[in-house]
């Protein structure tokens, strides 16, 4: 007999360690259904149990009928077999239906969780990330945990109870043909860890590999324009078919492996057969077993295996789930960078004075500061315009008032409350956001509009878009509001994305009125309507205007310069022009615009 080298053993049992480490986030989720997956566990087990009882039942009939029994003598054998055949087709019909049910659950419940974790990550972690990466996260590695549910978990503990009671079965029949099968049994079910270790990492390989592709195909699709105008549709081809050549790789490498393991796996079953075979035989020849055991010793001995190839075909695919598992821990054991710090925003009426005092940030431990110590105050009711070169730190301003980030030195105070005084949500309910770069969604222009304020009429939805400049050209559109403007709302224009979004903002109708170059792809006419409109319905609202064009700041009650992260200087349009600073410089470098 073949010697196991101890470090073999201690790297089986440690890969085996890391795969339940890897399944203890699914094994989390399970937890609200734990009598499911009891129910479903019993019944896989009950089905395999009813399954061999049948059979056995069945071998004895023929081993009786063979030995001369009378019919009398059968016909008792004969109605336990049909006894034992109906249940087991019940069984069988409820494994299938509880197995799913959890699995479907699960699923569910997961992509619930993963999307809430996005929330929560969002943007500080996902930024470092590809989209299409964390999509394949939660699409393609949520649907493999189903493997772990239906075709792991349950064959796994059947694996454990249903040989062993079938060898005490072989045993009451003969002791001898129980030791002879146990070996067998247990190197059968000892056979998917032999490669545990390459199968975890050949399916780490894989799931990266996928992740990529998954992420370049997105980056193909959305920036199929910029593929064109650059003539690059053949580097981006050989990017991909390079891609596919290691996704080829691995799996002919998964594969390998897989039969591998299977042809392993076939090999000790069938020479565990052929021994049942001619020790019961010998037994048989000798007398220590009867005619009528004989055949229900072979039904029994083959039995005990079936759970084990179950078993061993679902553990040649835990390479792939153990790396998802892997990958949807990572998320969710993912720290956000903006957490909560109390859960019910301050009991008073908040103002919406913001002031920023002192502000001082950096978007990683080991980059630059963007802002110095940042100082200024925007009163209700009035509109302060934040200027200054690319990278000055206009738009981190903003992120830091809607605390996509936190401040790390300083504070941000709304009505004299520091921001962090307030849940995100709550926060966010004081302030309507127009982003710099507009993101419509797949659905109707009334919907992208509606997301502002859910539960908005019709009539409120297209009083804000005509406030927005909007109305005109979506009553234009083909389908009017009931348009979708598609993928990245591609059939828009420039302008006509940002009116929507500016009709989102004003139908929130909130105290705080954060816009971050939100007009910059509006003409000087729309621009001037749009300023209008804004100026009729400001009221106490707070504006933060982030802008370029000289005719947009101009519109501002004060300007806060801002220059290399810090505030140059403040004052209104004029005041600012009639000195040699900061602004003045910046005009003359572009009078039109402010790079």
């Amino acid at each position: 007999m073949t010697a196991v080298s101890p470090v073999a053993t201690r790297v089986r049992f440690s890969a085996a360690g890391r795969l339940v480490t890897s399944l203890r986030p699914v094994a989390a989720l399970l937890r609200p259904y734990q009598r499911l997956v009891v129910a479903s566990v019993l019944v896989n087990v009950g089905v395999y149990i009813a399954t061999i009882a049948a059979s056995a039942a069945g071998a004895a009939l023929v081993g009786r009928a063979i030995a001369g029994a009378s019919s009398g003598q059968l016909r008792p054998l004969l109605w336990l077999v049909v006894g034992l055949v109906i249940p087991a087709g019940i069984l069988g019909w409820l494994d299938m239906l509880i197995t799913h049910v959890v699995s479907f659950r699960l699923l569910h419940n997961l992509r619930l969780v993963l999307y809430r974790k996005f929330r929560e990550l969002a943007p500080a972690y996902l930024i470092e990330r590809r989209s299409g990466d964390l999509a394949r996260a939660s699409v393609a590695d949520v649907e493999l945990i189903e493997l772990f549910t239906s075709h792991i978990a349950p064959p796994i503990v059947a694996a454990l109870i249903v040989p062993a009671l079938a060898l005490i079965a072989l045993a009451v029949i003969s002791p001898i043909l129980a030791l002879v099968i146990l070996p067998f049994a247990v190197a059968v079910a000892s056979a998917p860890s032999w490669l545990l270790e390459r199968a975890r990492a050949q399916g780490e390989a894989l799931r990266a590999d996928l992740g990529e592709l998954g992420a370049n195909v997105v980056d193909v699709v959305q920036g199929s324009r910029e593929v064109l105008a650059a003539s690059a549709s053949a580097v981006v081809l050989d990017r991909i078919r390079r891609q596919h050549g290691r996704i080829l790789r691995a799996s002919v490498a998964h594969g390998r492996r897989s039969s591998l393991e299977q042809a392993a796996t076939e090999t000790l079953v069938g020479l565990a057969a052929v021994v049942t075979l001619v020790t019961s035989a010998a037994l048989l020849l000798d007398g220590s077993i009867s005619e009528a055991s004989y055949p229900v010793a072979i039904v029994i001995a083959t039995g005990a295996f079936a759970p084990l190839i179950s078993v061993s075909a679902a553990f040649r695919e835990v390479g792939p789930v153990a790396a998802a598992a892997d990958r949807i821990q990572l998320l969710l054991a993912a720290r956000p960078a903006v957490t909560d710090q109390v859960s019910a925003s301050p009991a008073t009426e908040v103002t919406p004075r913001v002031v920023f005092d002192g502000v001082w940030f950096r978007y990683g431990d080991h980059l630059p500061e963007v802002l110095h110590g940042v100082c200024f105050t925007i009163e209700p009711g009035e509109t302060v315009a934040l200027v200054g070169a690319s990278g000055a730190g206009k738009s981190t301003c903003a992120s830091l008032l809607t605390r996509l980030w936190d401040v790390r030195g300083g504070s941000i105070t709304i009505g004299g409350h520091d921001i962090r005084a307030f849940p995100q949500a709550g926060l966010r309910e004081l302030m309507a956001i127009v982003p710099q770069d507009v993101y419509l969604f797949h659905t109707t222009i009334r919907e992208n509009v509606r997301l502002g304020r859910p539960d908005a009429t019709d009539e409120e939805v297209e009083l804000a878009a005509e406030l927005a400049q909007a109305g005109p050209f979506i009553q234009a559109l083909p389908e009017g509001w009931e348009t979708v403007p598609g993928e990245r709302a591609a059939t828009l224009s420039g302008g006509q994305r940002q009116r929507i979004a500016i009709a989102r903002a004003l139908l929130r109708d909130a105290p705080i009125l954060v816009m971050d170059e939100a007009v910059s792809n509006l003409d000087a006419e729309s621009e001037r309507a749009l300023h209008g409109a804004l100026q009729r319905v400001s009221g106490d609202r707070t504006t933060l205007l982030i802008a370029h064009r000289p005719s947009t700041i101009k519109l501002a009650d004060r300007i806060v310069v801002i220059d290399n992260g810090q505030v140059a200087e403040t004052g209104t349009y004029v005041a600012l022009c009639a000195v040699e600073g900061t602004l003045t410089r910046l005009l003359a470098r572009s009078p039109g615009e402010i790079l």
